[in-house]
């Protein structure tokens, strides 16, 4: 008998003993980050040896498809090859619409036949070449094809939505997507957005709640997903119970919650969500205690930490994301990147 399979057997015997199923243990959540630059080789290799499962990253339609039929791979084939050559799951979040669809690209591609057309044909392209039976794999030793599709970015919130969130209007992208996707890969799995507490647009508690309320809506989704950003852990674990709570009130307690983005800054203007270097770190390790399996009627999936790196890039409606990632803009770690390390493989 293999390690593998006594390793199997001896964890059935734990659930048999215990009184449940299988499909209701526990599984440990997926450790993952966030990126929001752009990757090397060193990057990849970084992932790799500090226990990095899943690599969480945005693919634009508007830049893989500036034209109709003209689609320019390049950027997500490096990330592709990339994660696969170190054993990395990439998780898209597949996003915005390009400027021959809608002025604006936070304007969901539903308004008409045409518009939704072009996106299911961009899905099914991204499938095609991407998922399990993809192109892109034909020849490739590694190989780490997506099977799971998180469809847009936090909805909830009008930075990510023009003109204004809209539960009908999501409800219906996610149910066009969902289809588009299963017609090329039946066994691929959807994650909803992830939703966020923000200042300007609709309560994440609410937009979830509503979201339930929309006819069907459950057959479109196989993950919830959600991003508690919160000063401590404490109103953290309340935005868990929360989402629990409405999840349950839908009779959806058994699907899976993915925490798709979570993470505080080290340093940066003075904001409730800034740390320090060490205080970044602490909390690190204290996020990945408490969402680690502690709760198993949490159903945790993924922990993903943002951000990987440090980011140039200004955003005025988060005065902490440029220095939240675990290593600065220089590539030096910080003390969270050896946090990160020890609280993924419990050391």
């Amino acid at each position: 008998m293999t390690r593998a399979r006594s390793k199997i057997v001896l964890v059935l015997g734990l659930v048999a003993l215990l009184g449940v199923t299988p499909e209701l243990a526990q599984a440990r959540p997926m450790p993952g980050v966030v990126t929001q630059t752009v990757l090397d080789d060193r990057d990849f290799a970084r992932m790799e040896r500090g226990g990095v499962e899943t690599l969480r990253f945005l693919i634009r339609w508007r830049e893989v498809e500036p034209e109709p039929g003209r689609l320019d791979w390049s950027s997500t084939d490096h990330v592709l090859a990339s994660a696969a050559r170190h054993g990395i799951e990439v998780l898209p979040i597949v996003y915005g619409s390009p400027t021959w669809v809608a002025q604006s690209e936070l304007h969901p591609p539903i308004d008409d036949a045409a518009d939704r057309a072009s996106w299911r044909g961009f899905l099914t392209a991204l499938v095609t070449r991407y998922g399990p039976r993809g192109d892109f794999w034909n020849g490739s030793e590694r190989r780490a094809p997506i099977t799971r599709w998180q469809i847009w970015n936090e909805p909830n919130f009008d930075f990510y939505w023009d003109p204004k969130p809209a539960v009908g209007e999501y409800a219906r992208l996610l149910e066009i997507s969902a289809g588009a996707i299963r017609s090329t890969d039946r066994r691929a799995r959807i994650m909803l957005a992830g939703v966020a507490a923000v200042r300007s647009g609709m309560p994440w508690w609410r937009f979830l709640r509503r979201l339930y309320e929309q006819p069907g809506v459950k057959r479109d989704f196989d993950f919830v997903a959600l991003h508690p950003y919160a000063p401590g852990l404490r109103l953290m674990r309340r935005q868990i119970e929360l989402a629990r709570r409405i999840m349950a009130t839908a009779d959806d307690s058994r699907t899976p919650l993915a925490i798709t983005e979570v993470g505080w800054a080290s340093e940066g203007p003075a904001s409730t969500m800034v740390k320090g270097p060490r205080g970044q770190a602490r909390l690190l390790k204290r996020t990945y205690r408490l969402l680690g399996g502690g709760h198993p009627d949490w159903r945790i999936s993924d922990v993903q930490w943002y951000a990987w790196r440090d980011s140039l890039a200004v955003e005025a409606y988060c005065s902490f994301c440029q220095h939240a990632g675990l290593f600065d803009l220089a590539g030096r770690p910080k003390p969270a990147w050896r946090a990160y390390q020890q609280a993924v493989r419990g050391r």
